[in-house]
């Protein structure tokens, strides 16, 4: 099968994802649009909301993709920050139609940057592993949604690239699904265990994700995967670009959640409360660092990482 067939059966299954956005997640999506006005060129409903269903007290998460980043955070340290660390991350609460409390944490990013990094085009795997999950496209640009369905598509294979080096032999048709998320889990800062988490997440969806592996992934006999043995010097090479991105994911994970401090309601205390409730380490910060974590964020980031509050 070519490339471009891959791709478009890809985007068949992309395409089976999307669904009208339930009541909450529509009226927080109006919300965060109505906060960013016309910087919002689209967003992305994604996590445990949409598996699971949406409630009063569960978090919704989006993407929100934006034409640029000073139009959110205006001419200064805050845009600089973006463009040099995407994405941002912003909290919002509000209250629906229905009297409910609704709590968003949203990620805004360049629909530059997202389109570029999200279909395999960073050493990171924050975007494209997590974008092989099911997630709903919001936008009223038909253009710009295609180009997000094909950038969905392109995370799905530049995924199973760089995972499918690491095993060999027959497999279940999640098994790619699982070691995958596991190794990118590993390379960001997160308080579950990875392995059990990303079980959860492929099992919840098992057909997508054996439908997936029928796309990208050799088949054996049986009709299940069974893939080469690549040779050790590819297997070893692939194993040490994961540990290569754990080795910089958790300090770039560190200076998100930090620089997360000027756009979190709550500031840099949230934060910190927030690594504490994770790791147990807590850190007294100067008036001046909470004043301007930014600044000081490489030095914070530092201070917790010489701690032991990240894994």
């Amino acid at each position: 099968m070519s490339g471009t067939e891959v791709i478009a059966q890809l985007r068949e299954v992309i395409e089976g994802d999307q669904a009208p956005l339930s009541a909450p997640a529509q009226a927080m999506a109006e919300a965060i649009r109505a906060r960013h006005g016309g910087a919002v060129r689209a967003l992305i409903f994604y996590g445990s909301a949409l598996r699971e269903g949406e409630a009063a007290e569960k978090m919704l998460d989006f993407y929100v993709i934006v034409d640029s980043y000073p139009a959110v955070h205006g001419r200064g340290l805050a845009s600089l920050a973006a463009w040099l660390l995407p994405p941002s991350v912003h909290f919002m609460a509000i209250t629906d139609a229905d009297g409910n409390r609704l709590r968003s944490k949203y990620a805004v990013v360049s629909e530059a940057a997202f389109l570029r990094r999200a279909s395999g085009g960073s050493l990171e795997s924050m975007l494209w592993a997590r974008f092989t999950q099911p997630a709903t496209i919001v936008t009223d640009n038909p253009e710009l949604r295609a180009r997000l369905i094909d950038t969905l598509a392109h995370a799905c294979r530049h995924f199973a690239a760089q995972v499918t080096p690491l095993l060999r032999g027959p497999q279940q048709p999640g098994d790619i699904w699982v070691r995958g998320l596991c190794e990118s889990y590993r390379t960001e800062l997160r308080p579950e265990n990875p392995g059990p988490r990303a079980a959860q997440i492929v099992a919840r969806f098992p057909e997508r994700y054996a439908r997936l592996s029928a796309i990208l992934l050799p088949q054996g006999k049986d009709g299940a995967p069974d893939l080469p043995d690549v040779g050790a010097l590819r297997r070893a090479a692939c194993a040490a670009k994961w540990g290569l991105r754990r080795i910089i994911g958790k300090p770039l994970g560190a200076l998100r959640l930090l620089k997360a401090a000027t756009t979190f309601d709550a500031g840099l205390d949230y934060i910190l409360e927030k690594v504490a409730s994770h790791s147990g380490v807590k850190l007294d910060v100067s008036e001046a660092e909470r004043r301007h974590p930014v600044l000081h964020a490489p030095k914070l980031a530092w201070r917790l990482y010489r701690a032991g509050a990240f894994r």
